[in-house]
């Protein structure tokens, strides 16, 4: 007995993360369509992950026995489809999750009119006997992926702007790449993940006692957090751009925790063009998880050993968080050096994508927590080629980006 309804695709969930926690079992399978499963009984829970873990065309991205950890789950890895007991089914009531129901398929041990109506409340799209109809379960559930490609909901690019050590400069290229997307029409928004300094607010010129909302006042909601909530959050700058700040106060920092982020840069994602994570020097846990939700992974660096040291060191730290195609090195500040733009690739595997020169008006701006003017060159005109290339991806991953050659660094002329 089988009865299918119609539901709605994920749309807002659709985010590839991983979850700070590890699974209840072992995850199985290197498939194309990717499942949770969500099942309360340990036993039958298991027989469902072993059927799925050892067909080919799947791979299990998470799996959960209860409520909140299958909140998580589906909001921030983005399956293709989850598979349900009817208990987790009737506690999906995360506002993250709206629309989530066409990709949602229920097992059952036994058939019942109330199993049929816990999937029909859920939005489910199927509903399936265990462990008669397993063979239709997994045909069913590897026509999800297309179906989810499909119907899938616009979902903005998100950039992770990383230092290769103190000083280079990530801080001022994060606030200046979300002026510059917002300049050319962009809905954007910059997130602060440094929850112990909040440098975005000293580059942007924000006191410390100016009492301005932070990523702290979403503390209370963060089992509900909603869209509203964040606008209610954002900090909102003259140059076009929103921004989620860090706490003002240090002290508070514990209290912002990984699985805020994640699920605030999920609906942040859902609603603008681009969101730009500036990332702290340490990469701990929040850092983390905001280099999990990254489709450019930038790492800034100048042309010393230092600097390469510590870029060739998040590299390594980073490798199987990151593919290498997704790595945007950028030289800042490329003035005399003995390094150049080839050692830099040798040493990092990966060649530099782009280069920034000095300008001497940036320590002007910095002591004066100012953007530059929005059509300055030098620096200024260096960012927005950048952003251009990390939102359109003009550049293919093989290619240097133009400006970077073996001189740079060395003395030859500057553009």
């Amino acid at each position: 007995m089988r009865e299918r309804i119609e539901g709605n695709g994920f749309g807002r969930a659709q985010l590839r993360v991983a979850s700070e926690d590890a699974p209840p079992f072992p995850l199985a399978g290197r498939g194309t369509t990717k499942i949770a499963i969500g099942i309360r009984d340990v036993g039958f829970h298991q027989e469902v992950q072993d059927f799925i873990g050892r067909d080919p065309r799947f791979e299990i991205v998470g799996a959960a026995v209860d409520g909140d950890r299958l909140v998580s789950v589906l909001s921030e890895r983005g399956p293709d489809a989850a598979v349900l007991c009817p208990t987790l089914a009737r506690e999906l009531r995360h506002p993250a999750l709206q629309g989530a129901g066409r990709s949602l398929v229920v097992v059952a041990e036994e058939m019942t009119v109330p199993v049929l109506r816990e999937a029909i409340e859920a939005g489910a799209a199927a509903v399936f006997s265990w462990p008669e109809e397993r063979d239709e379960l997994a045909r069913s559930l590897s026509r999800m992926r297309a179906r989810a490609a499909s119907d899938g909901a616009k979902r903005g690019t998100v950039i992770a702007v990383h230092a290769a050590r103190g000083g280079a400069g990530a801080t001022f290229v994060a606030t200046h790449l979300a002026a510059a997307t917002a300049g050319r029409g962009l809905r954007t928004v910059l997130v602060d993940l440094d929850v112990a300094l909040s440098d975005v607010s000293a580059a942007l010129g924000i006191p410390p006692d100016e009492g301005l909302r932070t990523a702290l006042d979403l503390v209370p909601v963060m089992d509900e957090l909603s869209p509203e909530h964040l606008e209610d959050a954002l900090y909102r700058h003259g140059r076009g751009f929103a921004a989620l700040l860090a706490p003002a106060d240090p002290e508070a920092a514990p209290e912002v925790r990984p699985g805020l982020y994640r699920g605030a840069v999920a609906l942040l994602a859902a609603d603008h063009d681009v969101v730009v994570l500036h990332l702290p020097r340490a990469l701990d846990r929040v850092a983390r998880a905001g280099v999990e939700l990254a489709d450019r992974m930038v790492v800034v660096t100048t042309l010393d050993m230092f600097s390469l040291y510590g870029a060739k060191r998040t590299m390594a730290v980073l490798a199987r968080d990151v593919p290498r195609d997704r790595w945007w090195v950028v030289l800042n500040k490329p003035t005399r050096s003995g390094i150049t733009a080839g050692d830099v690739e040798r040493v990092l595997g990966v060649a530099a994508r782009a280069r920034i020169r000095f300008d001497a008006r940036v320590v002007r701006a910095q002591e004066r927590g100012e953007l530059l003017p929005e059509r300055s060159g030098g620096f200024g005109r260096d960012l927005r080629k950048l952003a251009t290339m990390l939102v359109d991806n003009a550049i293919p991953p093989t290619q240097p980006a133009p400006g970077v050659n073996e001189t740079a660094g060395t003395g030859g002329k500057r553009r």
